[in-house]
């Protein structure tokens, strides 16, 4: 009579092949004790005097970079922005001239978003106010607006663009 082999699983070959060759354990360090928390005392304040950069720009504490030459600009008004320009080497003032669409944002990260037309073709800059790029900004004329935001300018044309003039 023939010896008959008992039937094995594949997965139960591989599952004691692999128990048999386990890595020894690692041994684990001694516990140390916690240190106790400490209390704060005089000696240790609850919070830093001043706060870290980051969080004084984002929240608009951090004044040394803003510019004070800037005029208050409002949606409606039209202006003109020297921006300097480097082109191989050399520095030049460009001017723009324009309507402003939007303002946004405050303290260091306060942009204008200009629109004008040239030669037909419609073109948005975004100009942020206290870059060293933008050498000054004069206001042209102020325009009577009930808009923060003039985006529906974007489908006007011609003559439908203009906006009233505002008077003082």
């Amino acid at each position: 009579m023939a010896k008959e082999k008992p039937i094995v699983d594949e997965h139960k070959k591989k599952a004691a092949h692999t128990e048999t060759a386990k890595a020894p354990k690692a041994v684990k360090a001694p516990k140390v004790p916690k240190a106790e928390k400490e209390v704060p005392t005089a000696a240790t304040p609850l919070a830093p005097a001043e706060p870290p950069l980051a969080v004084a720009v984002v929240s608009g504490q951090y004044t040394p970079e803003l510019r004070d030459d800037i005029p208050n600009l409002r949606s409606g008004d039209e202006v003109k922005v020297y921006c300097r320009v480097i082109e191989g080497g050399k520095e030049r003032i460009q001017l723009y001239e324009g309507t402003v669409i939007a303002v946004k944002n405050a303290g260091i990260s306060r942009t204008v978003t200009v629109r004008k037309n040239s030669f037909g073709v419609p073109v948005e800059r975004i100009f942020p106010v206290h870059s060293r790029l933008v050498q000054k900004i004069e206001i042209k004329k102020h325009a009577k607006v009930r808009r923060a935001k003039l985006y529906y300018l974007r489908k006007l044309k011609g003559k439908a663009s203009r906006l009233k003039e505002l008077r003082q």
